[in-house]
């Protein structure tokens, strides 16, 4: 174990070397203000860290987007997805971005509490950022996309919050936006050799145990609608997301599927396009896309 970890961190540092490398080419919106390093769990460590962006000037209450950043459980921060949620905030939304514990000081279990805990600090704060609270979008990428959807799942049972350790934190969720997650921890594939690691090689004796893939999640929690984006580019996750849609819709979830095709340069868009390079075409028409989706369950709910 000890050399696949040295094996691992020599290829999420070469990742993060190149995210450095394309962040710094990135155009950033203006007129956004920032509320930084705010901690949703006060012990000091620099990954219990969230952050909030919102346009400058707004008028009245604002939707809410919730992000979870990607890094395959082993690497980045609230960092690697601001300007993403920059260019979120810019389109008129109260956007919470927040760090977490990684592997292999942590395991996937505990990084769900850590979601968990940043998410009970929003509920607790969003008076303080004229939030419409009526109006949540959960949004996540690759192992982001994980924490994302299981968080909703889980946040449905109680059954599901027992197993996992986590408390009830109070959010209701109009929508859920998954891009290329990775929605299977134990799956007959060749990535479960990899989705094994992150859950830790006891898994199977602890309490979540039972509940570490799409499938045996949804045989007890209620998912909300939910919005999956992918590509044909997408190595690593396109199965995983293909499979989730078609889950989601096997368990009567209101499901909608994106999955971008070569482009007309002849490229294909690689993981988790949308967030790399939120300016470029694809990109934007996959937010458009999301967003409509969120604002089409948002808009029209009856607020009991």
């Amino acid at each position: 174990m000890k050399v696949l970890n040295k094996i691992l961190g020599a290829f999420w540092g070469n990742t993060k070397r190149q995210d450095d490398k394309r962040i710094a080419t990135l155009s950033w919106p203006e007129n956004i203000e920032e509320s930084r390093d705010n901690p949703y769990i006060d012990d000091g460590n620099p990954m219990h860290l969230i952050d909030v962006c919102y346009p400058a000037n707004a008028e009245g209450k604002l939707p809410v987007i919730i992000d979870v950043h990607g890094g395959g459980w082993m690497y980045g921060d609230k960092e690697l997805n601001k300007n993403y949620c920059h260019h979120l905030a810019k389109r008129g939304y109260v956007v919470f971005v927040m760090s977490y514990r990684l592997y292999p000081e942590v395991t996937a279990d505990e990084q769900l509490r850590d979601v968990f805990a940043s998410l009970k600090w929003i509920k607790e704060h969003l008076d303080e950022y004229n939030c419409d609270k009526n109006r949540i979008l959960l949004t996540g990428d690759s192992a982001g996309g994980m924490l994302a959807g299981f968080t909703a799942l889980i946040s449905s049972s109680e059954e599901l919050r027992d197993a996992y350790g986590v408390e009830d934190h109070g959010l209701d969720f109009d929508a859920v936006c998954l891009t290329s997650p990775m929605l299977y921890m134990n799956p007959d594939h060749v990535s479960g050799h990899y989705t094994r690691i992150a859950i830790g090689k006891d898994f199977k004796s602890k309490k979540w145990g039972q509940y570490v893939n799409l499938d045996q999640l949804l045989t007890v929690g209620k998912m909300p609608p939910a919005i999956l984006v992918t590509s044909t580019g997408d190595f690593l996750a396109r199965k995983h997301t293909l499979m989730g849609a078609e889950e989601l819709i096997r368990h009567g979830v209101e499901t909608k599927l994106l999955d971008f095709p070569k482009q007309e340069n002849g490229k294909e868009l690689p993981h988790v396009f949308a967030i790399l390079y939120p300016e470029k075409k694809p990109s934007v028409d996959a937010i458009e896309e999301m967003l409509s989706f969120f604002h089409k369950h948002a808009d029209n709910k009856v607020i009991k």
